[in-house]
């Protein structure tokens, strides 16, 4: 019966760790980036930022022609993290822009922030769309 008992939680402590995910933490800045049809995206994630404004940057590239400021309120986001989605119009944000890239503060759409982390942005400018997985970029 008792070895029984200790099988059965030997079992479950096994299943248990085998299906539990290691989260490497972020320490220093680091790129999330990914491609489109039409652009090409960097999430910048810097911890000491985030601690410091709870804010960080995504770059935007259009890949066709430089933009103007203008062009900042035809363009929507939608910006999706494991924990959060953060939707706007460009032009109500803080923004940089310089040629055809254009940076922008967002907060986190996560608690926490890992490299292993996935986000998804979608951009729509004027009649494009283009819908983008960020992936840590090495």
């Amino acid at each position: 019966m008792k070895l029984r008992m200790f099988f059965g939680i030997f079992l479950i402590l096994s299943l248990t760790a085998c299906s539990s995910t290691k989260q490497t933490d972020i320490t220093d800045e680091v790129i999330f980036y990914g491609e489109g049809e039409h652009w090409k995206v960097k999430y910048i994630y810097n911890p000491e930022l985030y601690d410091e404004k709870k804010v960080n940057w995504i770059e935007i590239e259009w890949k066709d022609l430089e933009l103007s400021h203008g062009d900042l309120h035809n363009i929507d986001i939608k910006f999706e993290g494991r924990d959060g989605l953060i939707t706007g119009n460009i032009g109500d944000m803080v923004t940089k822009i310089n040629g055809s890239v254009i940076s922008f503060l967002v907060g986190t759409v996560n608690n926490d922030t890992y490299k292993e982390d996935e986000y998804k942005i979608k951009i729509k400018f004027n009649d494009e769309q283009d819908v983008i997985r960020l992936q840590l970029l090495n």
